[in-house]
């Protein structure tokens, strides 16, 4: 029986070393940016959000950003976090994916804060940050990240 082209593809493809399968695999397929959003709560179930400076008509939204090479998930929305507000959190876990986006992935996850701790901004890239309760969260808040905090809520606020 004649030798395929497909059993020479994948006799080369089983000597190839995880490094250079990888490099294939990462020329033939699409690279995404993974954005991450997060519904960062306290020790009395408040929403922290962030006035952003830089987002449209400036609407309060939940701390936002994109991962850095290399990082989780978990440790590139802490780095956000701290960045935005200078806030140490912990329990960061995901609660929702979003994809079908042209070059990016959304992952909306769930962490909470240190007791007592209380958000500072520098002013350039957020312009306000603060606490609030579920009930009175801002109107303009984005539908999306509204879904990502009761997502949040519902698994079981956070803990």
């Amino acid at each position: 029986m004649p030798i395929s082209r497909w059993d020479v593809a994948a006799r080369v493809w089983k000597r190839l070393h995880g490094p250079a399968q990888w490099r294939i695999l990462w020329l033939k397929h699409a690279t995404f940016m993974i954005g991450v959003t997060g519904a960062v709560l306290d020790d009395h179930d408040r929403v922290l959000l962030l006035k952003h400076r830089f987002w449209k008509d400036n609407p309060w939204g939940t701390p936002s950003g994109y991962l850095e090479r290399g990082e989780t998930i978990e440790e590139g929305f802490a780095r956000e976090v701290a960045e935005e507000t200078g806030l140490a959190v912990g329990d960061v876990r995901i609660v929702k994916i979003n994809s079908g986006f042209r070059l990016r992935v959304e992952v909306g996850v769930v962490a909470r804060v240190a007791s007592g701790a209380e958000p500072r901004v520098d002013g350039v890239e957020v312009e306000q940050a603060q606490f609030f309760p579920v009930q009175e969260l801002p109107d303009d808040l984005r539908k999306s990240q509204r879904a990502v905090i009761d997502q949040a809520l519902r698994e079981g606020r956070g803990t």
